[in-house]
C-alpha cells in the first residue's frame, strides 16, 4: 500500500483511514515506518517525467499526508522511520517530532551510528533504545550501564523484554531514568562536542553543554583495555577558563577544577576491561 502512495487515490485512502483511526481512539504516538523502496517503478515516458515520476510523487504525497495529519491532530506525536526517500530526511522533519536512526540497537555499534547522525541532525530528534543483551544482531553482551549511557545521548527509550529483567536491573534502570530526566534538557537543547571518536582509538568521548553554559554532561566509552593501559586524559571544551566547575562522577566525592584545567590538562577517567563507560556531570559554581 505504502509503495503506491504516489497515486492520488492511495494518498486519500491513507489520509482517510488515519483520520478515522486517530479520531476514534485515544492515540498519542504514531511510529510511521516504510522500509521498502520502489524497486520497479517502470520505464514509460510518463514515469521518466520529473513532475510525474512515481518516487517523487510518493514523497510529495507523503509530506502532504503528514502535514494534514499534524494539522488535524496537533496533540499526536509522530516518529519517522525511513520517511520520504530514505530513512531520515530534512523534508520529513518539518512534520516529525523524532526519527529512528537505525534498526541496529547494539549499544556499542550505536556509538558510531549516533556520531555520524549528529553531524547532520540534532540529538533531540534521535531515538535511542536500551535493548537486549546479548544483542540479537551480533551476540555481544554489554552491561546495562553501558547500554543506558549509549541510549542517553539522544531520546532515551527501552525496547527490551522487561519480563526477564531482575529486580536489580529494574532498580538500576530506574536510577538511570531519573538521571536522564535531569540531564535531558542539556542533551536535547545544548551544544555538542565530539571529544574523541572510536574511529581514532579504543574509546569515545562526547560532551554536551547547556545553552547558558552552567551545566555539562560527558559520556566516555571504552571498547577494550590491553596491557593495563589507561585512557588519555579527556580534554573538555566550551568552558569558561577562569570559572570553577564541580565535577561529579569521577570520584566518590565531587571535585572542583577551573575551566582552563579541564580543557588544557583534562580529566583522568578510569575505565577498565571491556565495554566500560562513565557519565560525568559538571556544574559551574
Amino acid at each position: 500500500m505504502y509503495r503506491d502512495v504516489g497515486k492520488p487515490e492511495v494518498k486519500q485512502f491513507i489520509l482517510d483511514f488515519m483520520t478515522d483511526l486517530l479520531s476514534t481512539y485515544q492515540i498519542s504516538f504514531i511510529k510511521w515506518d516504510m522500509n521498502r523502496t520502489i524497486t520497479e517503478p517502470g520505464t514509460s515516458d510518463e514515469f521518466q517525467n520529473p513532475n510525474h515520476a512515481i518516487w517523487i510523487k510518493h514523497v510529495q504525497n507523503l509530506y502532504e499526508i503528514w502535514a494534514e495529519l499534524r494539522k488535524r491532530f496537533p496533540g499526536v506525536e509522530f516518529e519517522s522511520c525511513a520517511g520520504g526517500g530514505a530513512r531520515i530526511d530534512f523534508g520529513i522533519l518539518r512534520y516529525a517530532d523524532q526519527v529512528w536512526p537505525s534498526d541496529n540497537t547494539d549499544a556499542f555499534d550505536r556509538l558510531s551510528i549516533q556520531e555520524g547522525f549528529s553531524y547532520v541532525y540534532s540529538p533531540h530528534v534521535m531515538m535511542c533504545w536500551v535493548t537486549e543483551s546479548p544483542h540479537g544482531l551480533n551476540g555481544r553482551k554489554l552491561p546495562l550501564s553501558f547500554r543506558f549511557h549509549s541510549a542517553m545521548m539522544g531520546g532515551l527509550g527501552i525496547g527490551a523484554n522487561l519480563k526477564i529483567w531482575t529486580e536489580d536491573e529494574f532498580q538500576e534502570a530506574s536510577s538511570f531514568i531519573q538521571l536522564y530526566k535531569q540531564i535531558r534538557p542539556i542533551i536535547s537543547a545544548g551544544n555538542l562536542y565530539r571529544l574523541n571518536s572510536l574511529r581514532e582509538s579504543n574509546y569515545a568521548a562526547v560532551q554536551y553543554i547547556s545553552m547558558d553554559g552552567s551545566e555539562a554532561v560527558v559520556f566516555v566509552f571504552l571498547h577494550t583495555q590491553q596491557f593495563a593501559s589507561e585512557l588519555p586524559r579527556v580534554h573538555l571544551q566550551g568552558l569558561e577558563h577562569e570559572l570553577i566547575y564541580q565535577v561529579i562522577g569521577i570520584e566518590n566525592e565531587p571535585l572542583c577544577f577551573k575551566g582552563k584545567n579541564l580543557m588544557h590538562v583534562g580529566l583522568k577517567v578510569r575505565l577498565t576491561g571491556d565495554f566500560d563507560s562513565k557519565l560525568i556531570r559538571l556544574k559551574r559554581l
